[in-house]
């Protein structure tokens, strides 16, 4: 249901206090879902923070394996950028898969329960291939011991005393497949069968399979909304070319179209949408453009809008970030010709050319205005966001821009939402990082399979690489740059990538290293060195390490060493603003349904956390949350 046609019944309730003019990472927690801002903030979920052991792996299983807030196997991968390689574009970020794309199958499942358990810190984790099944699992080390997870076939040996085995257990005890199937254990799978297959099947470990670093991070601005769907908004996914033939177009087609479950019983949802729209005003009757404007050289707000301060030139520069990826409305599912409306920009301007960026401003296209109007799918679909520059040419009040709306759509997992039960749900409203930090983020993910796109983000590149080396592109030592945004520093960092390792028992010989250094690259510091068991079944792996500067700083340097090999980098870079921000409110509106009939609340938060409460007489059926902050347009 759209929430256009929903007849709201409107609660407006103000929370004391002062909030930023602009919204970091702005969220509403509810009691039934976890803060899947990132693992450290799942990781504190009710359910399991106090637990420890076998109970606590346990529970997770249970939330992830659950219908309504479960991950689940698609038959078809996740896949961004243009890497050749599926190895370095298939998702298996955990955050990503929580929030955004929910679905996979259990080469994405796996790395995935792997990742979790990994970034929770419950403790040391695998990817299991179990090739003769074609099937591959998650194994988690704590007690002195290893334990199986499934999150594709739906499976954990769990014992009446409610301790957990491994899957080496599991291959030697035939009491733990006793049964009976259940939708934590086996649901669909003849379980006699399936025990021999794992009996007979050969194993492999692989280390780091997972991706990581991704966060839920964006700001909401003044004259900003975002409304996210549990239901699809027409027919709007990640629409990679991977998904143009085969099976995979099979699964997108089959009713309701687009990505899905493969077993309908195992979720309630599909996927969801989300819509940004960014209305500044621009007059000087308002501080939207001060207040939200990324960076800005001679020009300034006047009485019919953003004119030049001075007769010449001058531009302003606007950023479309996203904690979900940007998609478009698809048009015929074997090609991405005809796909729009990812990002719609529209502007009421004179003497204003538009460009964007997909690579943090080191390189600009221009974009050409139709009747006004400028749709930017070609640039950003598949990506989480770019940079828009305004250039102005000419005089004061004759180079104008008097209007701009931008337009973004997103793709998301529904089961993440802060989603409402009968009776009455307390919710809490919640900014920043996993530091409490109002923070934003620069982000760098190569395509090494152009040399020009990994290249363009160092400052000292490796003297071995060849992109057309598919598993060891870069080799030895190069040091890459990250630079904060303009006004802003790097207060933390989350650096790593696609390494190329040994295998079997040469695997502990790999030797790749990251290093970093601040203001300039000079006296690096240590924080990475590739540990990889003896036993490694696959030349790749990933790694992602976090950092916490002492005083953020606005450049930092990241020397990575090739040993054998790098392939990608993923770098996130969260940054502080040095400026103060005014203090306005957040609009939060909440739509749902009790027995078909539609139902609404309005919060109103003025400051940066706050809690209120949501009854539903009925079982709810949740629409839609919109998170919005007004402009601060004076008349």
């Amino acid at each position: 249901m759209r929430l256009m046609s929903l007849i709201p019944l409107t609660l407006v309730l103000a929370l004391r206090g002062a909030a930023l003019a602009a919204e970091y990472a702005p969220r509403v927690l509810s009691p039934h879902n976890a803060d899947a801002y990132s693992m450290k903030t799942f990781a504190r979920f009710h359910r399991w923070k106090d637990l420890t052991g076998d109970a606590k792996v346990y529970e997770i299983y249970k939330y992830l394996a659950d219908r309504r807030t479960g991950i689940f196997p698609m038959g078809a991968g996740a896949w961004e950028g243009k890497d050749v390689m599926y190895d370095y574009g298939y998702i298996r970020d955990p955050v990503k898969m929580i929030n955004v794309y929910s679905c996979g199958y259990c080469d994405m499942l796996g790395p995935t329960a792997e990742g979790i358990m990994k970034g929770m810190g419950i403790g040391p984790a695998r990817t299991v291939n179990l090739p003769g099944l074609h099937h591959v699992v998650a194994e988690v080390f704590y007690g002195g011991k290893w334990h199986y997870l499934d999150l594709d076939l739906r499976a954990v040996f769990r014992r009446p005393d409610g301790t957990l085995a491994s899957l080496a257990e599991a291959r030697k005890d035939p009491s733990l497949w006793k049964g009976p199937n259940t939708p934590l254990f086996f649901p669909l799978d003849n379980l006699p069968n399936t025990r021999r297959s794992y009996a007979d099947s050969p194993v492999e470990h692989r280390y780091g399979v997972n991706m990581g670093g991704h966060t839920m991070d964006y700001v909401l601005r003044r004259g900003e909304s975002f409304v996210r769907w549990w239901q699809p908004q027409q027919d709007r996914w990640n629409h990679h070319p991977s998904y143009h033939q085969g099976a995979k177009l099979g699964i997108l087609n089959r009713p309701p179209k687009g990505p899905k479950g493969k077993h309908a019983s195992w979720s309630v949802y599909t996927h969801g949408n989300g819509r940004f729209i960014y209305r500044p005003d621009l007059t000087d009757k308002s501080e939207d453009f001060a207040d939200s404007r990324y960076d800005a050289e001679n020009v300034q707000p006047g009485p019919q809008g953003l004119t030049l301060r001075s007769a010449g030139t001058g531009y302003a520069v606007f950023e479309v970030r996203s904690p979900y990826v940007i998609v478009p409305r698809v048009g015929k599912y074997e090609t991405t010709e005809d796909d729009t409306e990812a990002c719609v920009v529209k502007m009421d301007a004179e003497a204003a050319e538009l460009s964007v960026s997909g690579d943090n401003g080191l390189t600009w296209k221009k974009v050409d205005l139709v009747d006004g109007r400028a749709d930017l799918t070609r640039h950003v679909a598949g990506t989480y966001g770019c940079l828009l520059k305004i250039a102005l040419k000419g005089a004061p009040g004759q180079a104008l821009v008097r209007s701009l709306e931008v337009t973004t759509w997103v793709q998301l997992h529904p089961a993440s939402l802060p989603s409402l039960g009968k009776g009455v749900n307390g919710m809490h409203y919640v900014t920043g990082d996993h530091y409490g930090l109002a923070s934003r983020v620069v982000e760098i993910r190569t395509n090494g399979s152009d040399g020009r796109d990994f290249l363009k983000y160092l400052s000292e590149p490796p003297k071995d690489f060849d992109p057309s080396r598919k598993s060891s592109r870069a080799k030895g030592r190069f040091v890459a740059k990250l630079q904060a945004p303009p006004g802003a520093k790097i207060a933390w960092f989350s650096a790593g990538g696609n390494f190329q390792t040994h295998q079997a028992g040469q695997a502990p010989k790999t030797n790749n290293t990251m290093a970093w250094a601040a203001g300039e690259p000079k006296d690096f510091k240590p924080f990475y060195k590739a540990d990889i068991p003896a036993g490694q079944a696959h030349w790749h792996y990933n790694a992602d390490v976090e950092v916490k500067l002492e005083k953020p700083v606005g450049r930092v340097y990241i020397e990575y060493v090739g040993n054998p090999g790098v392939n990608n980098l993923r770098i996130y870079a969260h940054c502080l603003e040095d400026r103060p921000r005014p203090a306005t409110p957040v609009v939060i509106t909440h739509c749902w349904t009790e027995k078909g009939a539609a139902k609404s609340k309005t919060v109103t938060v003025e400051k940066d956390e706050g809690s209120y409460e949501i009854v539903a007489e009925e079982d709810p059926v949740d629409v839609s949350i919109e998170l919005s902050v007004p402009s601060s347009r004076k008349d």
